[in-house]
């Protein structure tokens, strides 16, 4: 019995895994946006309703804003309170907002999905608290992949071939962790890989109640993100393989070949039913998408053209030269998806992998050509990226359905490898060392490196772009350790980011969480957390540079000595030794220009600390918005800086009697050279502008 069940008993081990550590995971950086919207959908759906007048309240603070307590009734909002309401249930983001009526982006079902699974497991049940009620849907999801992954592979090359695919599709790190957290590849990947199991098992059983399925499957991941749309380019070489096979068998099983007898074969392939179930897939596909996106209903033509603009915008192809030229290739050809697949897959895996590939095509017939379809899901979705087909970015995530082909072809090649019990047992082994990495990594695993770049350490050594990014999971871990260290009515900020990234209900009720308490050079004490990441946008900011080059963090989450999150105390008391910020005001020459711009020219190359503006009146004060600033050493070569003059905050700016000020972190310059916007129309010499440096 358990012989025979084996290939089922390893995707459940590995769900109660997936669901013991549920917990432990935070949740992507934009999850808040996809749970409002989610709620607002199902409830318009359920019950016609468009806001939340008739609702239960979330608990709130002081202020108004959300709260793990509530300040009034002292209730604490979570699955043990009497009457349970999502902290996204928000009458600012209800039906009627931008939130429900948007239509420039991704599509719905999955944030239907997840209230679907908050609203039961959640509100309903109380079993989870209201964030893990939002993502059992997805380790749902990928349990439901791993599910088709094993049988798919049980069928067509054993119980040994199987187990191994489920070791490398759950060992896999970047599919570990974002089962947890990441509420649309996961999904989006899953439902992309059960259509393709439940076409093949179709086409193979001649059924069509299975192609019914996988259109169903198919809409799932369609109406996730548009990934499925490259499903029938991937399956045509599959398509034609198979039915050339069927086409010659039965064709051949005739002494005699005539006319008569080809188009009798021909037209006997697949049955009436299973040629009308054919046609209707694609409008099975969109149904799915579209009934379960209710912003689409009012005006279905403009706003579907509306998400085709978004996915042409943020995935169409950018490369400039004609396709497929010369210049195409050479020019535009991206090998950072290939890198990170070659990166970021464990080494057994990869192995097994490559091994699979390479008997794959030699035997690419065999078992009616079904590791066509894992070769051509492979190649297909990561060279598409790689020859600038489509655009990704944030790594490979987006193109996570490359992940279950891998794991497929891992599993193939390890029934071509192993002939004997004794050499199956070592292929199983070989997987400790990645199970032990994600058990010494939890719950960071999708930040994983393998030994090929020499690990995260490795990578952040050769600057591989956004080593370290956890797309906000790891802010869990920063919150937890504010809440059990900050002292009472302590304030705390994100570095970079919105209010947004962060649940407010996982903050300790006292904490003063706002972003505008940033203080800067004024050292009000608050705390400030950040991501690391590898090449990030925001490495050039102010307030990244400040903490980092001036501040000793107080807290920092590493993976493999290499930091992925920090939190700083804006304290003069964490200085760095020997760093000395007071400021004094420079002496400058003044310089203008027809185009708007100031020269400042020091006397000497200084550390700047600040750039003060004092404007002649308000209609010249507001018109100044969007002021640049670049430095220079010498005056010849100058550096734009990130920020423009009003990106500061009240907190920051105290004290200089000023209109807008612009924060050095210490830049060594002699030059400043400052460039209004064009609109400009105040005279540059009215403004008053008066630099500060370091001492």
């Amino acid at each position: 019995m358990i012989k025979r069940s084996g290939f089922l008993l390893v995707p459940i081990i590995f769900f109660i895994i997936s669901l013991a550590t549920l917990y432990d995971y935070g949740m992507n950086w934009d999850s808040p946006v996809h749970f409002a919207r989610g709620q607002a959908y199902l409830r318009y759906i359920l019950t016609g309703k468009r806001d939340y007048n008739d609702n239960p309240p979330f608990c709130v603070d002081e202020t108004g804003l959300n709260s793990r307590v509530d300040y009034q009734t002292g209730e604490v909002c979570d699955r043990h309170r009497k009457v349970r309401v999502s902290e996204y249930e928000s009458k600012l983001l209800d039906f009627n907002s931008w939130v429900g009526q948007a239509t420039y982006g991704h599509p719905a079902f999955s944030n239907l999905m997840l209230a679907l699974s908050n609203n039961i497991f959640f509100k309903y049940l109380g079993l989870l608290d209201d964030i893990p009620a939002y993502h059992l849907y997805i380790v749902i999801a990928a349990f439901l992949l791993a599910l088709s992954v094993s049988i798919w592979v049980k069928k067509t090359y054993g119980i040994f071939a199987s187990i191994v695919s489920v070791f490398s599709l759950y060992t896999f790190p970047l599919l570990f962790a974002e089962q947890h957290f990441n509420v649309k590849d996961p999904p989006m990947m899953s439902f992309f890989v059960i259509a393709l199991f439940l076409f093949w098992l179709a086409f193979t059983k001649r059924e069509a109640k299975y192609l019914l399925l996988s259109a169903l499957a198919g809409g799932a991941s369609f109406g996730t993100k548009f990934n499925f749309l490259f499903a029938p380019f991937l399956l045509l070489p599959w398509f034609i393989v198979y039915t050339v096979q069927n086409f010659r068998e039965k064709l051949l099983a005739f002494k005699k070949i005539t006319l008569k007898r080809v188009l009798q074969v021909l037209f006997s392939l697949y049955p009436r039913r299973f040629l009308l179930a054919l046609v209707v897939y694609p409008v099975i596909v969109f149904g799915v998408f579209y009934f379960t996106w209710p912003a689409l209903w009012p005006d279905p033509i403009n706003n579907v053209f509306n998400v085709i603009s978004f996915y042409k915008d943020v995935g169409g192809a950018s490369c400039s030269y004609s396709f497929p030229s010369l210049d195409w290739i050479t020019q535009c050809t991206q090998l950072t998806a290939l890198k990170y697949v070659l990166y970021t897959t464990p080494p057994v895996t990869l192995v097994l992998f490559l091994i699979g590939t390479f008997f794959g095509i030699l035997h690419f017939k065999d078992k009616g050509g079904v590791v066509l379809i894992w070769l051509s899901l492979f190649c297909f979705t990561v060279l598409r990226v790689t020859f600038s087909l489509t655009s990704i970015y944030g790594g490979i995530r987006q193109i996570m359905e490359f992940v279950p082909a891998m794991a497929m072809l891992a599993g193939f090649g390890a029934a071509k490898l192993a002939k004997t019990k004794y050499l199956q047992v070592v292929i199983l082994l070989l997987f400790v060392p990645i199970i032990l990495t994600l058990s010494q990594t939890h719950p960071n695993q999708n930040v994983y490196f393998n030994s090929l770049i020499g690990g995260l350490s490795g990578a952040a050594k050769h600057d591989f772009p956004g080593y370290g990014n956890t797309y906000g999971n790891v802010y869990l871990q920063g919150i937890s350790w504010i809440n059990q260290n900050a002292e009472k009515n302590a304030s705390f900020a994100l570095v970079s980011g919105n209010a947004q990234n962060i649940s407010r209900s996982s903050i300790r009720e006292d904490i003063d969480f706002s972003n505008g308490s940033k203080s800067g050079y004024n050292f009000e004490g608050e705390y400030q957390m950040s991501l690391v990441v590898g090449q990030d946008i925001f490495d050039d900011t102010f307030r990244y540079m400040y903490l980092d080059i001036f501040l000793n963090e107080v807290y920092s989450v590493r993976v493999d000595g290499i930091p992925i999150l920090k939190i700083w105390k804006n304290d003069k008391k964490y200085l760095k030794d020997g760093v000395d910020l007071e400021g004094q005001s420079v002496s400058v020459k003044k310089s203008y220009s027809k185009n708007n711009e100031v020269i400042l020219e020091l006397e000497k190359l200084s550390r700047l600390k600040a750039l003060a503006f004092v404007s002649p009146n308000t209609d010249c004060k507001d018109s100044m918005i969007g002021t640049k600033i670049e430095v220079s050493t010498d005056g010849g070569k100058y550096v734009q800086k990130a920020e423009t003059i009003n990106n500061f905050t009240s907190r920051e700016i105290a004290g200089y009697n000023a209109d807008f000020v612009y924060l050095f972190p210490g830049d060594e310059a002699k030059f400043i050279r400052v460039s209004f916007p064009e609109n400009y129309s105040c005279k540059l010499s009215t403004v008053g502008l008066e630099i500060f440096s370091l001492r």
